[in-house]
């Protein structure tokens, strides 16, 4: 292989050596600072002014262009195929050539799709391709773009790059719209163009969060790339770019294009454009208007309407982040000083724990960890999000995983190849339940069910390194971890708790983490998700009656208003009459509903319970069928209990809890009169038709003495459904038996009343029972606890 010297990298990689010595590291002769007799501090053995020690070698980069053709493949009769890829490089229009063996030939042509940014190792001959020994590539993947007008994004330092090779990351890659050039730059970004805050007060400039600006090299190869026929491609130059005429929304066509740099992030500071791809036709969007705030949120209210579409802006429903990621991004914050923060986006969540064992002279057990990964496009909104609070993605050594679908695992392949080339390591977390499939529970029971992680996602199945022990601490010195196992939005879903040290009062606040909380796929029962539906009801019961938690952490934020309540927080913040006296996150989220009544003087709902009451809800009752007529109540359609198909009348049951008392779910959420934003609370859109905060039940940890029901649906259990009017044979799974505790009869179960009308008559039935009693109870099929006229007769 022929080795190419790149002058530019000889004095940053010898700096860095230098600064390595300054900081007391080893020398290259591993002296690790020890004096030598004779020798200068600092001075190589045998090095002086006449015998200079040689400056370290530049690495070799890989090679890297887009695919520009179909590549064509031509057989000898020794079983090797010779395949030919047109590409456009930073040397310009060109043919590869390499030989791999028949067997192989299909995989290599499907990774080298026209509209392809790849890399590869060059050969010894011009045009050729190296191919490298063991599991090594041919050719990585860098960006695809096929035929696709869709967006896509890419920051210079964080993301897709070049991969690794010669023991040093590959060169950096950017993509994005073009929105500015000058002589000597290219402004590359995503469209937003923020102007004014939520309360209307105008930013000093727009804030365009991911734009970024390039330097270019004098001699930057520039390429026009047609995607509608790729053989139109040609070589341009750099004032031939067409640049976006416009940040309004309403500008639906903008130029789009990758851009290839000459060093890696080592060396972003200095770091030029040498090679750029633009693309025509150009990028098409969906024209609709941009926000931090989620889309349908009630602080659009005020806003007026859209002057293309006619519609209020609390009325449009933005595109999906899987198509349109730029529509959805949102800018991070603090939630607990220096510690914890959120860096997803306007619709789904990701947080940053920094966690530190409290050893200052030894940082090798502190921890960057970042709790789920978002959608898989939107992988440069996070990065930036990270830098923004201060925190390099790179920095990142444990991902943990809620559950297996893609909104949250997105951009985990993408995390885990930065890392890959930054040549650090990065622990993944995830649920073997997901991840594997569910063989058992926590019961010992065996089962043979099909985790939620896609089979194709092989990469990040091969990479989990460790699976959660459930309902235990992990104990990271100022940061606690809490998983628990909740079946129900798929089979290995898990809720977190995160328990955050403050540095400003030392207390730890307890933040709850709801991990699968999306009723999709579970809104009529089927074979399959017969368990799951009741694991899901029972697991928002078990979390509500065990937890004591301070603030809700949501993972949709139309789960719970997480990105209006900053939006809230930093619009009171830059009121100028506020500002001898800021708020944090911690003063503008609420721990307890406002609206709630007040025992004692405390509010008896918490925000983290009321959330959950709200998709139980969903879940559990009739009106549910009612409000959508895609959903069937567990209430109406099952399935029910084995063995409580008609109810059950007074049966035994004992009392493992003091049990509580739940309020039915209160729509406003968040209301804190302190900040003008959230003075009424933020009321989200899906499902306020369960909005009942005059409803109350006595929910209590139950041990029913019925022998027929064993904490689970057993394989192949038929049922009636009245709801559908059809019999129904379930694949069996887990319940209450996802959890250890053992029963006399089966596992404790979390069961309700059923409605009662009032706080006072909770607080009649209460009253009535005490842990470790035995009492008498009727149940519906629905094992929801019957109440009599008299309510205190509940429990006899």
């Amino acid at each position: 292989m022929k080795t190419v010297l790149n002058q530019r990298r000889i004095f940053p990689a010898l700096l860095a050596s230098l600064l390595v010595l300054g900081c007391g590291g080893s020398d290259s002769r591993g002296n690790g600072g020890i004096s030598i007799p004779g020798q200068l501090p600092g001075q190589i053995p045998g090095a002086g002014p006449e015998n200079p020690p040689e400056p370290p070698a530049a690495p070799v980069f890989r090679a890297s262009g887009l695919v520009y053709g179909t590549p064509a493949a031509t057989s000898d009769d020794k079983g090797n195929d010779t395949i030919s890829i047109p590409v456009l490089t930073q040397s310009g229009a060109r043919s590869l050539s390499v030989a791999v063996p028949t067997a192989k030939t299909a995989a290599l042509l499907a990774s080298l799709a026209p509209g392809s940014l790849v890399d590869w190792i060059p050969g010894s001959d011009a045009g050729t391709v190296a191919v490298p020994d063991g599991a090594t590539p041919v050719f990585n993947v860098i960006l695809a773009k096929g035929k696709s007008t869709a967006a896509q994004f890419n920051l210079k330092k964080y993301g897709a790059a070049v991969s690794r090779n010669d023991n040093a990351p590959g060169p950096m890659v950017a993509a994005g719209w073009v929105y500015d050039k000058t002589g000597a730059t290219i402004t590359v970004g995503d469209g937003q163009n923020l102007t004014a805050d939520q309360a209307g007060r105008p930013y000093a400039q727009p804030i365009r969060r991911y734009e970024e600006t390039y330097a270019v090299s004098p001699d930057v190869k520039v390429f026009n790339v047609n995607t509608a026929d790729y053989a139109k491609s040609a070589v341009s130059d750099f004032a031939s770019i067409p640049v976006t005429a416009s940040y309004d929304y309403g500008t639906t066509s903008r130029q789009s294009a990758y851009l290839l740099f000459d060093n890696n992030y080592l060396a972003a500071d200095t770091a030029k454009v040498v090679a750029i791809w633009y693309f025509t036709p150009p990028s098409t969007t969906d024209g609709k208007p941009v926000w931090d705030v989620p889309t349908l949120s009630t602080m659009l209210d005020d806003k007026g309407s859209d002057p293309v579409s006619g519609q209020p802006y609390s009325k449009i429903n933005a595109t999906s982040p899987s198509s349109a990621p730029y529509s959805r991004s949102t800018e991070p914050f603090e939630m607990v000083k220096n510690t914890m923060y959120y860096v997803g986006d306007n619709e789904v969540a990701s947080y940053l724990l920094k966690a530190d064992m409290g050893t200052p002279n030894d940082p090798s057990d502190d921890k960057v960890i970042k709790v789920d990964a978002g959608w898989p496009n939107s992988g440069y909104q996070y990065w930036k999000n990270m830098e923004l609070v201060g925190v390099d993605p790179r920095s990142v050594t444990d991902i943990w995983l809620t559950h297996g679908h893609s909104d949250h695992y997105g951009t985990v392949v993408e995390q885990l190849r930065m890392m890959d080339n930054a040549g650090k390591p990065i622990a993944l977390w995830a649920s073997k339940e997901d991840a594997v499939g569910v063989t058992s529970d926590l019961q010992g029971n065996a089962w043979n069910i099909t985790g939620a992680l896609p089979a194709s996602e092989t990469v990040i199945r091969e990479r989990i390194s460790h699976s959660y022990e459930y309902d235990k601490w992990y104990d990271y010195g100022n940061v606690k971890i809490m998983v628990i196992w909740s079946p129900g939005h798929t089979p290995g879903s898990t809720n977190m708790l995160f328990k955050v040290k403050n540095p400003g009062d030392g207390k730890f606040y307890t933040f709850g983490y709801h991990g699968g909380y999306g009723f999709n796929g579970l809104n009529s029962p089927t074979a399959a998700n017969g368990w799951l539906r009741l694991s899901f009801q029972h697991g928002f019961s078990y979390l509500q009656n065990t937890l004591d938690v301070d603030f809700v952490a949501p993972q949709h934020t139309n789960q719970f208003p997480i990105v209006e309540v900053y939006q809230a927080l930093k619009a009171y913040n830059r009121d100028p009459a506020n500002a001898g006296a800021p708020l944090t996150m911690l003063d503008a989220m609420r721990s307890k509903v406002f609206d709630s009544p007040a025992v004692g003087g405390v509010n008896i709902t918490g925000e983290f319970s009321n959330q959950l009451e709200k998709r139980r809800s969903v879940a559990s009752y009739a009106a549910s069928d009612a409000a959508n007529a895609t959903y069937k109540s567990i209430e109406t359609s099952g399935p029910f209990k084995p063995g409580r198909e008609a109810g059950l009348t007074s049966v035994s049951a004992r009392i493992l809890d003091d049990g509580k008392i739940i309020q039915g779910f209160v729509g406003p959420q968040n209301k804190n009169p302190k900040l003008p934003l959230l003075a009424n609370g933020i009321t989200t859109s899906t499902d306020q038709y369960v909005n009942d905060p005059g409803g109350y039940y006595v929910q209590v940890a139950i041990d029913v003495q019925d022998t027929v029901y064993k904490g689970y649906i057993p394989e192949g259990f038929t049922q009636f459904s009245p709801g559908l009017g059809t019999t129904i044979t379930y694949k069996g799974g887990p319940v209450e038996s996802v959890h250890a505790d053992k029963g006399s009869f089966h596992p404790p179960e979390y069961l309700r009343t059923q409605r009662l009308g009032s706080l006072a008559d909770a607080q009649a039935v209460l009253a009535t029972i005490a842990k470790g009693q035995t009492k008498t109870i009727s149940l519906t099929r629905a094992s929801e606890i019957v109440v009599p006229a008299v309510v205190t007769q509940t429990f006899q």
